[in-house]
């Protein structure tokens, strides 16, 4: 059981505000009947929930890592510093501003979860208020039992809405919800004309409706940064098609698409850009206090937008916290200087990252069912020891600076709600749709393990000698033309054309040797309509994407070494490397096919290695 005096001796005001001023502190319970597991999401989602609770929009600017806001409430003009949000994951959620105008001088808000049982919750919400005077301190005496009715009623909806969905889930997949946004202007005409031309261009009409009717509802929120993955799982609608909905889209006048430098850290945007070509080496988050590079392989984010003239998207900023978008931060807490903090974090099984604010290095902690310690004792800098802890362990850190301090731990896992350019770069609609799009010169993009296929024509000399110019070229046409239809057949990309040699890319190697398969079964000695035969080699490993000849290549000893294969084999070979061989996907492959390989030797001219290879004469 929590009261106000328990609140107030575990957050006690600072001494320089309860010498000079009188304090306003309320504290209301509600209990609830759904667990802390279930509210949470809602309680996060900062913007959502003020919205729902009827406050004002806000509106805010970051200046040197500072969020300040400002907005008009019950006749008075509202402006502030945002103090940096904390929060304990499924336990306490504090926020605070300092006011430089409006009914108060400063503002802390905090909300403290506790479970009841299996099904039940209780929500404590603490309101701590400086009123600027004696007047608006009548104003807050006035208003604050009011605004307990308005949450009263926000967090009623919210548990009706949990059982909703719940029930909902299990009967139909759908979900309802009795909060609606507000209507805005759609350019309906534009996107219904153009649903025949998408379907033209292969997409399915079920994947376009719901996309469209969404688009002409949502709340702004919802589409000022529009991500595939998200909207995919929302939809249940295939991710491929989705993405194509959306780049055809952009063609078409009703999306645009942003690259948007992202911060390792928070995971905010820093910068947006719509042009690719601009992306710079270097960003920096004030808000984190990091500067980082931006050709990591998870820097980048590709989202889209709505185009103006469909609909004009503002941004309605309700809380600037907006806890929902880093849901990968699970505590953040500030720790005052020369002070100790403990925490029972209810975190289960994964590993974490264990850092402070400001700094780039991490410990990781790792929480398994297994382990039998269960503190985490943070008494000195972070090093390179891995803790080992049980799951709900108890956090203990002590501050030994002279400055405050803000601790964080996350989870180490990649955000999979990303869309990356190593993914976007794999399909050959966006190679086809955005052929303008080229990194900086003086950029290289890591995108991570690709798998790189290359062909080349045997003999090709004597084939143009035989066939002559014009007939050599229409053969070579026509054999480019067919190569590119089978690697996008098993989703590959041409990354670009060397002469008579196609040099592509897979997400993965059996796609790679399945695309072979069937190359090198067209361009076998019986098919009579093309005298044009192959070799193809593969190989996987790390690439870098770079501007070469102004557009998207891939660089790097991977590309290399595989081009090198080539040496090795003749017309209707195939050869792949030692990590292909071993890949068990392409195992597994081989052996229901009942394939044979050779094993050949690959003398590394540029080292004293020597590699060994495997040739598949199909």
């Amino acid at each position: 059981m929590i009261d106000l005096k328990t609140v107030l001796i575990k957050y006690p005001w600072d001494e320089m505000f309860t010498k000079k001023y009188q304090t306003l502190d309320y504290l209301w319970e509600f209990d609830l009947t759904v667990t802390r597991e279930e509210i949470w999401p809602y309680l996060i989602d900062t913007s959502s929930f003020n919205r729902r609770l009827g406050f004002p929009k806000f509106e805010y600017k970051e200046t040197d890592g500072k969020l300040f806001g400002k907005t008009k409430q019950a006749g008075f003009r509202l402006e502030w510093e945002e103090i940096p949000w904390e929060w304990d994951y499924l336990k306490e959620i504090g926020n605070a501003r300092k006011y430089t105008k409006g009914f108060a001088r400063f503002l802390r808000i905090r909300f403290i979860l506790e479970t009841l049982g299996e099904s039940r919750s209780k929500l404590y919400i603490y309101f701590g208020w400086i009123p600027s005077g004696f007047f608006t301190k009548k104003i807050l005496q006035y208003a604050m039992p009011r605004m307990f009715e308005t949450f009263q009623k926000g967090l009623t909806e919210i548990q009706n809405e949990i059982k909703t969905k719940s029930l909902s889930n299990r009967v139909s997949g759908q979900i309802t919800s009795s909060f609606k946004p507000e209507a805005q202007w759609v350019n309906e005409s534009k996107l219904d004309s153009q649903i025949p031309i998408l379907i033209q261009r292969g997409i399915k009409k079920e994947t376009i409706e719901p996309i469209f009717s969404w688009i002409k509802s949502a709340d702004d929120n919802e589409l000022d940064r529009i991500r595939i993955k998200e909207l995919s799982n929302r939809f249940q609608k295939d991710q491929d098609e989705v993405l194509f909905l959306f780049l055809h889209g952009c063609r078409l006048g009703i999306f645009t698409l942003s690259w948007d430098v992202i911060c390792p850290h928070c995971r905010g945007v820093r910068t947006s850009l719509q042009k690719l070509g601009d992306l710079p080496e270097k960003d920096e988050c004030d808000v984190c206090e990091i500067g980082f590079e931006t050709s990591g392989i998870n820097s980048i984010e590709v989202t889209f937008h709505l185009h103006p003239s469909v609909r004009i998207v503002q941004k309605q900023i309700y809380c600037a916290a907006e806890p929902a978008t880093k849901q990968h931060i699970l505590l953040t807490k500030v720790v005052p200087a020369k002070k100790s903090y403990s925490s029972n974090l209810l975190l289960n099984s994964g590993i974490y990252r264990l850092r402070k604010k400001g700094e780039k290095k991490y410990q990781l902690v790792d929480i398994k069912d297994n382990y039998s310690q269960t503190d985490i004792l943070w008494l000195k800098e972070t090093d390179d020891t891995e803790i080992k802890v049980a799951p709900k362990p108890n956090l203990v850190f002590e501050n030994i600076s002279d400055e405050d301090t803000t601790i964080v731990i996350e989870e180490r896992s990649e955000d999979k709600t990303s869309l990356r350019p190593t993914e976007i770069f794999d399909y050959q609609e966006f190679r086809d749709l955005f052929s303008e799009e080229a990194i900086a010169t003086n950029l290289q993009l890591d995108i991570g393990i690709k798998t790189i296929l290359f062909t080349d024509i045997v003999g090709s000399t004597k084939f143009y000698e035989l066939a002559g110019d014009h007939g050599a070229f229409l053969q070579v046409r026509e054999h480019f033309i067919k190569t590119h239809q089978i690697i996008q057949m098993y989703k590959g990309v041409v990354v670009k054309t060397i002469g008579d040699a196609v040099m592509a890319s897979f997400s993965s190697p059996i796609q790679a040797l399945k695309a072979s398969k069937e190359m090198q079964e067209w361009f076998h000695p019986e098919n009579k309509h093309t005298p044009v035969r192959i070799r193809i080699s593969i190989h996987s490993g790390n690439c870098l994407a770079v501007n070469l000849n102004s557009n998207i290549d891939y660089f790097g000893n991977t590309v290399n070494y595989t081009a090198k294969l080539q040496t090795l084999v003749g017309s209707g070979e195939i050869i792949i490397s030692e990590t292909i061989f071993r890949d068990q996907e392409i195992r597994d492959y081989l052996r229901s096919n009942s394939i044979k390989l050779r094993k050949v030797p690959f003398q590394l001219t540029w080292t004293d290695r020597t590699d060994s290879t495997y040739i598949w004469q199909v």
